[in-house]
Formats: structure tokens, sequence, C-alpha cells
């Protein structure tokens, strides 16, 4: 690796440094555990952190090493976080959502260097040695087995044993006891969630997680002295770089629109939480909750919703179970790309969703200052420099690309040529990521989204957009979600209505039912006007409700739902 001592030193642990000498006593973290909850103030884990880090560099890791992170969220995965940033070394981050043969799939495309796991984690590595022949700096969440390497206490004897500065910043005579990292270097590879393909390894740098803070902090004017409910554990680590409180609520993260409310009230109410992240799918959940029994979390005085559009409704039960003077922001990005645009819920519920009702799309909101972004005419195929791309004028729907110090270059593993040249566009010594969503500018240099590029439908007498066709149908009183989806090849494909009725969500759908007949005989009747001229290939429902992605339980999985409906029409020929 080259040397970059001479680079100035980025790393977002470093401000960990800072609230640890500011805010000492304060609570960083706090997670529910067994009937009650795990506390570590910002003292307590700049210290373990700093001493978890030395320990892993004294086992050998530090730059150029790739560790795999499989522990569960909880003070001991922030702690960790923080650590592997510090040793320098590249933490692997896999959605536990993903299920075991993803999981092993994405672990096995990065060739960890080794597994800082709980033990569950290390015994699948043991099992599959094979497949990870280069995992051999490991170290035990947990119980340690008989797989050896090194466990929590004995890893912070390691660090201790270092005898070393206290902190990365305080070393004598300008030496650092930790690695130096700058912007470029190496920080996380981060998969996403795979809800429009195969899971793919976003390789994050230094300058990705400390843009990231820096820009969370500024737009939304997050201060230390605040405390978040962190439904989406990754969040609360820009929480802990800003400052504030996290609270990790007992619930499965990997499926969160089965979080209980209940559970989820009494956390924000136990520790007084002024703001919340969470997606869609949870604020849809604990707003009904709190509409049938009344509960409200009087101190919240921000919310924030990532994942999927949020509909109106949701925003106006959502804000009326918080504070009065409450604001709900929207912040729009990927894995990728994050945060890239927001919205706040008096522009969307003042302005945007009649549009969005009326088949306009959704609009996520301007761009953060650090961004650049841009609307081009839609293609499949690969853009190798900027000058190959046609910039659109506002009103035209096209595809999204953007840039800046947040936006991931590559991904990873970089053998995987084919990724990178279908996502990615130079221009000059910049990247400019295509973010896979199309829609357009307003006058306002708003982003209006209308879809996903690869779930557009080309039929032989035009294109639909998912959001926009999807707004109108939703619009039906029985109706609670519904897709549009493609059959056959594109350029002549059917367009195909699946919707979930609002019965759905309480029981078992009946798609027979007088009910649902119904429904399906108004959405044929109403989109074959506003299709037009596309015909419409069928309407059905469902006999479940419509699959969702694993991370957010919000964006619905389309691919699926084309198998189904391509199945149903090949039914009724």
């Amino acid at each position: 690796m080259a040397n970059n001592a001479g680079m100035t030193r980025t790393n977002v642990a470093d401000r960990l440094t800072t609230l640890a000498r500011q805010r000492p006593n304060d609570l960083a973290v706090v997670s529910a555990r067994r009937g009650g909850y795990d506390q570590i103030t910002f003292a307590q884990l700049d210290q373990d952190a700093t001493l978890l880090a030395r320990g892993l560099v004294a086992m050998g890791v530090g730059p150029g090493k790739r560790m795999a992170l499989l522990v569960k969220p909880g003070t001991e995965f922030v702690t960790l976080v923080f650590a592997v940033l510090r040793s320098g070394a590249t933490m692997v981050l896999v959605d536990a959502g993903l299920g075991k043969k993803n999981i092993v799939r994405c672990l096995e495309s990065t060739q960890p260097d080794g597994f800082v796991g709980i033990p569950q984690a290390q015994a699948l590595r043991v099992l599959l040695r094979k497949r990870f022949p280069a995992a051999r700096l490991n170290v035990t969440v947990g119980r340690r087995w008989f797989w050896g390497g090194e466990s929590l206490s004995s890893l912070r004897k390691l660090g201790a044993s270092s005898n070393r500065s206290p902190s990365p910043r305080e070393g004598g005579g300008g030496h650092l006891d930790l690695p130096h990292t700058s912007a470029d270097d190496p920080a996380a590879v981060v998969f996403t969630s795979g809800s429009t393909g195969p899971p793919k390894g976003v390789l994050y740098r230094h300058e990705t997680f400390v843009t990231q803070a820096d820009e969370i902090q500024r737009q939304y004017g997050l201060a230390p002295g605040g405390v978040d409910l962190a439904c989406f554990p990754l969040f609360g680590l820009f929480n802990v770089a800003c400052g504030v409180t996290t609270v990790l609520p007992e619930m499965d993260f990997s499926r969160p629109a089965s979080c209980d409310p209940e559970k989820l009230f009494r956390a924000a109410n136990r520790w007084e939480c002024t703001q919340a992240f969470a997606s869609p799918a949870v604020w849809d959940r604990l707003s009904r909750h709190a509409v049938e029994h009344g509960d409200q979390i009087p101190t919240m005085k921000k919310v924030f919703s990532c994942g999927a559009p949020v509909p109106a409704a949701v925003i106006e039960r959502t804000l009326a179970m918080v504070h009065s003077e409450a604001e709900l922001h929207t912040p729009y990005g990927a894995t990728e790309s994050l945060p890239v645009a927001t919205i706040e819920a008096q522009e969307i519920l003042g302005e945007t969703a009649e549009k969005t009702a009326a088949g306009q799309g959704v609009c996520v909101g301007g761009r953060f200052d650090s961004i650049d972004w841009r609307v081009i005419r839609i293609t499949d195929d690969p853009l190798a420099t900027i000058d190959q791309t046609e910039e659109l004028p506002p009103g035209q729907i096209g595809e999204l690309i953007v840039r800046g110090p947040q936006v991931s270059r590559r991904y990873l593993p970089a053998a995987d040529a084919d990724h990178n040249a279908a996502a990615k566009i130079a221009d000059g010594d910049h990247v400019w990521h295509r973010v896979g969503d199309v829609g357009y500018f307003d006058e306002q240099e708003r982003f209006w989204y209308c879809g996903r590029k690869s779930h557009r439908v080309v039929t032989a007498q035009g294109t639909l957009f998912t959001e926009c066709v999807e707004a109108r149908v939703n619009s039906h009183p029985h109706i609670r979600r519904s897709a549009l989806v493609g059959v056959g090849d594109p350029g002549n494909q059917r367009a195909c209505i699946v919707i979930e009725t609002l019965t759905e969500a309480a029981s078992e759908p009946d798609p027979d039912s007088r009910q649902v007949q119904q429904t399906i005989d108004d959405i044929r009747a109403a989109t074959a006007a506003f299709l037009a001229p596309s015909p419409v290939g069928g309407v059905w429902a469902m006999p479940s409700p419509l699959p969702v992605d694993i991370r957010h339980n919000s964006k619905i999985h389309r691919e699926s739902i084309a198998e189904w409906a391509a199945a149903r029409l090949a039914e009724e020929r």
C-alpha cells in the first residue's frame, strides 16, 4: 500500500475522540437486551474502540486487510465499527436479512482476511473454510469454542499491552500509534440489499463516511445531546459521530416490518427520544398502532424515513403521534450514493402529494450541496465517458446520474467489470454513478422519482413507469398497494397490474371474493383509460401480500411479481 503519511488524516472515528473529550459522561449507545438496556458513554466508547483497535493492529489487522464484521446490533457492534475504522482495515458489512446463501456469496466475493463475529459466524467460517482461505485473523464476539483466534477480552489485553498513546490523535512527536488513514483509503465494503438483482459490494472510502456524517449533521441540524430511536442500525453510527445518543430498541432489524409497536413506543418514551430513523414500513406500523391505541412520543421533534417513498397518509399519521412542531424528512439516496436529496413533510403535504396521486411521480426534493446531478436519456447500454450521455431538460423523464464525495466510485471485487461498466461513467478525474432511478427535474431542480429503470415497462406503444401508474391504481379505496410489471421482451411487453387489497393486511386474502373481484374490475376499467394506447395485459390480486425488499421491507419486489404475473398470463391464454 502506498505511503500516505503526508496526506491529511481522514477518519470519521476521529469525531468520537472529540466528543469523548467534550461530553465524556453522555450516553453514546443504549441497546435493549434481556429486558433491560446495555449502556456506554462517549468516553467509554472512545476508550474501548481505541483499545480494541490497538489489539487488532497487534494481531496483524491494518491497511490492506478486509475484516468481515458479523455482530448483532448493540453496544459491541458500534464499538467494533469504530475500532475497525481506527485500525485502518476495510470492514465488510452484509445485511443479515439477505439469507445464508447470499451472505456466504457476498463474503466469499470479498475474500476477507478475518472474521470479527458472533460464534455462529465463526462456526460458518470453519464449516466453509475452503471458501474463506485467507480468513486467518479472527475475533469471536461471545463464547469462543474450538476455532482459535482472539476473543474480545484477549483482544483488549493485546491492546493494553501495546502501551501507546490513548487516542489516534495524541501520539508524541507526530507519531500515531494507529495507522494513518486518508480520504481515498478504503474504509468498508457495504453490500446492497439486492432488491433489483444480486447484492453488490460497494466500496466506501474514508471520505465517504466523513462526508455522510458532515452532510447529515449540517442538513438536519443534528446537535449533541439529542437522542435517536435507531430502527436502522447503520444510521445509528452517524448519530454517534454527531454526538447524538443512539437507542437500539428490541426488534429484529433484519425484518423491520415485523416490529412490535409497543416495544418501540416504550423505548422511545423511556429514553425521551428527540428523533428517530426508520423505514416507511415501520412508520406505517407505528402510526396505525398510535391511531388505534392513542400512544404518543411527545419528545420527538425530528422524524426520518428512508428506503422507499412514504405515502401521504403515513406522513400525516406519523406527525400526529409526535411533537406538534416536529419535522419529518425523507432523505433520498442509495447504498452507492447517500445522501443525494431531501424533502420535508410540509412540502410534500402542501404541494407535491397531490401531483404524486395524479401520476406525476414522487418528489424527493432538492440535492445536498455536495452533490452534482443530471438527468440523461435512458439507455440500458454501458456509458464509458460523460460525453456519451445526453442531458435532458426539466420535465423530461430520463435516468439520474450523480457524483460527489459520498458517491462510491466502484464495486468490489474489482474483477467484476460488468457491474462497474454498467453503473459508472468516467468524467476526467471524477466518476458519475448511474443511480438506476428514472424521473425528471422540475423548474426548481427538484427530482421527481418515477421508478427504477429496470422496472419500466416498454410496450409496443410506449414506456410506462411504475410510480406514475401505481399511484393512480392505489387511489382506489380498497387497494393497499400495487405493482406494475411487464411480461415479455422489452419493446413488446404486456403491462400487468398486481394488487394487494386492504383486507390482505390483516388476514389471508381471498382473490376470489366478491369485493376483490369488483376491485379488479374497477382497476381493469381505469387502467384501460390511463395506460392507453398501451393495452392492459392483466389485472390480478396476489393470494398473499406483495413481496418487499429485505432491508427496509418497503420496496416492492417486482421481479418475483413479474414471474408470478407471467405464469398467470400463460394460464389464461
